[in-house]
C-alpha cells in the first residue's frame, strides 16, 4: 500500500535534492525532456509510463517501483492506462492491472479497449494478466447475451484451468451457459475444450453431447464451405481446419464408447476418423492433421482389440506405440488396465518403462498430445492400476509404493474417487505396510489437511 502522503513527484524531488541534481541534469541522465519533468514536478502534467520507466531507471530503482503509486495518481484515461496495463503484464504487476482495470470499467466506454487489450495479452502469452481484464469486462458487460460476454467467459474458462479437478468442474459449469452464444467459428473451439475437460472429469454424457454438437456444426460449415453455392460474404474461420473438428468429434465419441466398454462402437468411430477420402484440403498442414489422426486410429484399433481380450495384439500395439515419440506412457495406461481385467502378465512392458513413470512424477512433460487435465487424471488412475497389478503379482512392496504415489497425485488434482480407492486398498493392507510406508501414508494425508485441500 502506498502511503497517502507519498507521490512520485515528491520522491523525485527528494532524490534530486539529496543528490544535488538539477532538472536539466536529471533530464540528460534519464532521457526525459526537461520541460516534461518541470511540468510534472509542478503537477501540470501526468507522466507517460515510458517516461516513468526512464525516471525509475535514472534513480537506480527496480523496474516498476512506482507502478502502484502511478495508478493511484492516475485518472481513468485509456491513453495513459492502456500502455501501463501492457507494461504491468510484462513485468508481472498483476495487482496494479487489477486496480487500473477496475478504474476503467467504471466507464463503459472503455470496455472495447479493455477487451482488445485482453486479447492482445492473451495471444502474447500473458494469460494471468488477460484473465483479469476478461473478468472485469465480463462483470461490467451491460448486455448479458452479448457475443463479447461469451467470448470473455470462454477466455476465462481456458485461462483458469489447472490441475485441481474440482476447480475445473466449477470452471466448466460457469462456462457452459455461454458456449452456444459464441460466434460459430469460436464455438467449435469452445465445444472442443469443454468436451476435453469433461472427459478428464469422467462426465461422459456431457462430453458426448458437446462432441456431437462440435461435429454437427463442423460438418455443416464444411459442407457450406466446399459444396454450397459460393457467396462473397466473408466468413470467420475457426483456429484449425474444419475437417479436423469433424475427425476430433469422432475421436472423442469413440473414446467415450470405449469407456462404456462398447468396443465395437468404438472401432466404428476409429474407421471414421481414419478415413479421409472426403477431405478436400491437401496442403502440408492438412496432411499433417490427417497423419496425426491415422496414428491415433491405428493405436486405438490395437487398444480396443486389446480391451476386448485379444491379448495377441499386445506386441504389435507396443511396437507401434514405441515408434511414436512420447506416446508410450499413455499406452501403458491402457495396457495395465487390460492386464488387470484379463489377468495377463506385463512386467516385460512395465519394467523397461519405469523411468517414464518416475519422470512424469517429477516433471509432467513426458506425455504425448493429450490435454494436461486428461493426462493428470489418467496418470493418477494408472498409478493405482499399477499398484493393483503388482499386488496381484504378489509383489506387495512395489504395489504399495505405486498406491502411495497414486494417493499423492490424486490429492494434488483433487480426485476424490481415486483418493477413496487408494485409501481403501491401503487400509486393507495396513498390516503389510512397512514403517517407512506408514510414515509416508500419514505424511500425505497430513499435507492435504495442512494445505486445506480435500481429505476423505
Amino acid at each position: 500500500m502506498v502511503p497517502t502522503d507519498f507521490t512520485i513527484s515528491t520522491a523525485l524531488l527528494r532524490y534530486m535534492e539529496e543528490n544535488h541534481v538539477s532538472i536539466s541534469a536529471f533530464a540528460a541522465k534519464s532521457g526525459v525532456n526537461s520541460g516534461t519533468l518541470s511540468r510534472f514536478l509542478h503537477a501540470q502534467l501526468q507522466l507517460s509510463v515510458a517516461s516513468l520507466d526512464a525516471i525509475t531507471r535514472a534513480m537506480g530503482l527496480e523496474e516498476g517501483h512506482f507502478y502502484a503509486a502511478y495508478v493511484q495518481e492516475s485518472t481513468a484515461n485509456w491513453r495513459r492506462l492502456g500502455p501501463y496495463i501492457i507494461r504491468c503484464a510484462e513485468i508481472g504487476k498483476l495487482d496494479c492491472i487489477e486496480q487500473a482495470a477496475g478504474m476503467l470499467t467504471e466507464h463503459l466506454s472503455y470496455s472495447d479497449q479493455l477487451f482488445d487489450c485482453a486479447e492482445e495479452l492473451y495471444h502474447q502469452g500473458y494469460a494471468e494478466a488477460a484473465l483479469i481484464l476478461y473478468t472485469k469486462v465480463a462483470e461490467s458487460e451491460k448486455y448479458q447475451h452479448s457475443e463479447r460476454l461469451s467470448w470473455c467467459q470462454y477466455r476465462i474458462f481456458t485461462s483458469s484451468l489447472n490441475a485441481d479437478q474440482e476447480h475445473n468442474l466449477n470452471c466448466a459449469i460457469q462456462f457452459e451457459p455461454y458456449v452456444r452464444r459464441l460466434p460459430e467459428a469460436l464455438q467449435l473451439d469452445g465445444l472442443k475444450d469443454l468436451a476435453n475437460i469433461l472427459l478428464s472429469l469422467r462426465k461422459w454424457d456431457k462430453a458426448r453431447g458437446y462432441a456431437q454438437e462440435m461435429g454437427r456444426i463442423a460438418r455443416m460449415r464444411y459442407n457450406a464451405k466446399h459444396h454450397a453455392s459460393k457467396t462473397k460474404r466473408s466468413v470467420i474461420e475457426p483456429a484449425k481446419p474444419l475437417f479436423g473438428y469433424i475427425l476430433y468429434s469422432d475421436l472423442i465419441l469413440g473414446s467415450i464408447a470405449a469407456e462404456h466398454a462398447d468396443y465395437e462402437l468404438a472401432l466404428e468411430y476409429v474407421s471414421r476418423y481414419e478415413e479421409h477420402s472426403w477431405v478436400v484440403e491437401g496442403d502440408e498442414a492438412a496432411e499433417d492433421t490427417k497423419q496425426q489422426f491415422k496414428v491415433w486410429a491405428t493405436a486405438n484399433r490395437y487398444l480396443y482389440q486389446l480391451m476386448m481380450g485379444k491379448v495377441e495384439v499386445l506386441d504389435a500395439y507396443m511396437a507401434y506405440i514405441s515408434s511414436h515419440e512420447n506416446e508410450t506412457l499413455r499406452a501403458l495406461f491402457n495396457i495395465v488396465q487390460a492386464a488387470n481385467r484379463y489377468q495377463f502378465e506385463i512386467e516385460r512392458y512395465l519394467e523397461p518403462n519405469e523411468h517414464l513413470i518416475a519422470a512424469f512424477l517429477q516433471d509432467k512433460s513426458a506425455t504425448g498430445t493429450y490435454t494436461g487435465q486428461m493426462i493428470d487424471d489418467g496418470f493418477a488412475i494408472f498409478l493405482a492400476d499399477v499398484g493393483e497389478y503388482y499386488l496381484r503379482q504378489q509383489n506387495t512392496s512395489k504395489g504399495i509404493g505405486y498406491l502411495l504415489d497414486a494417493l499423492e497425485v490424486s490429492y494434488q488434482i483433487r480426485n476424490p474417487v481415486n483418493v477413496m480407492r487408494c485409501k481403501t486398498i491401503l487400509e486393507h493392507l495396513r498390516s503389510k505396510l512397512s514403517h517407512a510406508d506408514l510414515e509416508r501414508y500419514e505424511a500425505i494425508r497430513q499435507s492435504r489437511r495442512s494445505s486445506g485441500m480435500l481429505v476423505i
